[in-house]
């Protein structure tokens, strides 16, 4: 289930990308607009509930890309996931510096997700410790990624920056699978 919300996720990604190559930045954009919003849609079909965490990317989608539009400049839709990535930073941040990590803070909470038999693995004291260090890492690896995707937006063509912001997906597994392994 999650590989097919992954893999919904890239649709509105692509289609930009695709959009904007054949029929312009206006055409690019509200395809990637409309497509974000049928994710968000087919996120809740498939949960069965409303996730809000599913709606930020099409908030920001509609946003930037209203804003593009205006201003009739892609630069601005193309930050959409720099903006995402550093309140998701400053948001780990903040549990990191003020309160308890964030993914040890809603261990419990995807603990009770978990199957009977699964139980209690993540509120385990190991686990706890890898989600901690985990919550840490992930606050330089999204600022990494958005200063990366900044700059492909800036500097890179349409597909130089959809292959950067998609690099984003296997750097954040990579990092996790590095906390998990250390």
């Amino acid at each position: 289930m999650s590989l097919t919300l992954l893999l919904l996720a890239l649709i509105p990604i692509f289609a930009f990308a695709i959009a904007d190559a054949m029929a312009g930045l206006r055409t690019g954009v509200i395809v990637a607009i409309a497509l974000s919003l049928g994710v968000f849609v087919a996120h809740w079909i498939l949960l069965g509930k409303f996730d809000p965490i599913s709606l930020i990317e099409p908030v920001f989608f509609v946003i930037l890309g209203l804003i593009s539009l205006h201003l009739n400049n892609g630069i601005w839709f193309k930050f959409q996931p720099v903006v995402v990535n550093v309140l998701s930073a400053l948001l780990l941040a903040g549990f990191q510096i003020w309160s308890v990590p964030f993914l040890v803070r809603w261990a419990p909470a995807m603990d009770k997700l978990m199957s009977p038999e699964q139980q209690g693995f993540l509120v385990s004291p190991p686990i706890l410790e890898k989600l901690s260090l985990i919550s840490h890492i992930l606050i330089y690896v999204l600022l990494l990624h958005a200063v990366w995707v900044g700059w492909a937006a800036l500097k890179k063509s349409t597909w130089t920056w959809t292959a950067v912001r998609l690099a984003g997906y296997p750097l954040l597994l990579g990092a996790v699978l590095v906390c998990m392994l250390v």
